[in-house]
């Protein structure tokens, strides 16, 4: 399926009832996981209210997961108002539901009857697992090790450039050390234990990279880029304070980031799996069905 047709498509999914019927719930699910966001700061805060944008974007693809994204963001709104309503931070939310809706539409879902499934015995899990947290555990070494190098070197830096000196006092921070190691540590675990697993199930790999590339995309374009833009341009920060406290941002999202992909992974592939066993008559399924009694 091509870029385009994905946005042609999705849009014509609008004229079913269930795609109505389920994306509303989907909604609901947003609304009511946004309430138990965890505030970093006024404006840094840990949700897990894409997974639900991200289901919408996977099962309709991304014209409705767009649709979804500005009625969530102007349902919260309603419900719970944070200051100032601005439409900037309504385009955010939707472009970021459209972007996984871009990756994540017409993803097949993980096939049971891999034949290297009998591969994967819990002996060879256990030896990935211990493999990845023992390059998680190196990589954070390296990160930290890194960080410590760069907050000393910040720390003792003189410049008369007060947009340099804020940067500067913000990577002095020791803290930064120990997000480079947790940073380290998740990053090295999660790419590794997929590198792992990709061996014995190849054919799966590439549906893991598409859900994994989703979140690092939506992480990048909305949350490192669009949304400090939309609070500069709406005035909730000035262009100091954003540039201040950018450093944090950043490790936040970095942090986060593997975290999500996990989760992601985790989630997305049973959901998909339930969906289609819910509704078998989708176009998607008779193949499947077909392919089964073929074997």
């Amino acid at each position: 399926m091509s870029f385009f047709e994905k946005f042609g498509k999705s849009a014509f999914e609008l004229k079913s009832i269930r795609c109505i019927t389920v994306t509303g719930v989907l909604i609901a699910l947003d609304l009511v996981l946004k309430m138990f966001s965890i505030n970093i700061t006024n404006d840094l805060k840990i949700t897990f209210a894409y997974l639900a944008l991200a289901t919408i974007g996977m099962l309709y693809g991304p014209t409705v997961a767009f649709l979804a994204g500005a009625i969530t963001d102007i349902i919260g709104f309603m419900i719970k108002p944070d200051g100032g309503f601005s439409p900037l931070f309504t385009l955010v939310e939707a472009i970021g539901a459209m972007i996984y809706g871009i990756f994540l539409y017409g993803i097949k879902p993980l096939s049971v009857n891999d034949p290297n499934a009998e591969k994967s015995t819990s002996r060879t899990m256990l030896r990935d697992i211990l493999i990845a947290d023992g390059v998680g555990i190196l990589c954070g070494a390296v990160f930290g090790v890194a960080m410590f190098f760069i907050t000393s070197h910040f720390s003792g830096l003189v410049t008369d450039d007060k947009n340099m000196l804020k940067i500067a006092t913000a990577l002095s921070d020791p803290i930064l050390i120990v997000a480079a190691v947790f940073l380290g540590f998740f990053y090295g675990v999660l790419f590794t234990f997929i590198i792992r697993i990709s061996r014995t199930h190849t054919g799966e790999f590439s549906k893991s990279v598409r859900v994994i590339v989703s979140k690092v995309v939506v992480v990048i374009v909305c949350n490192l880029i669009m949304t400090p833009l939309a609070m500069v341009i709406s005035g909730y920060l000035t262009v100091d304070s954003m540039v201040a406290g950018y450093p944090l941002r950043l490790v936040k999202n970095a942090i986060q980031c593997p975290v999500d992909c996990i989760i992601l992974l985790i989630v997305t592939f049973p959901i998909l799996a339930a969906y289609r066993k819910i509704f078998p008559n989708l176009p998607g399924n008779k193949k499947i069905k077909d392919q089964g009694s073929e074997a």
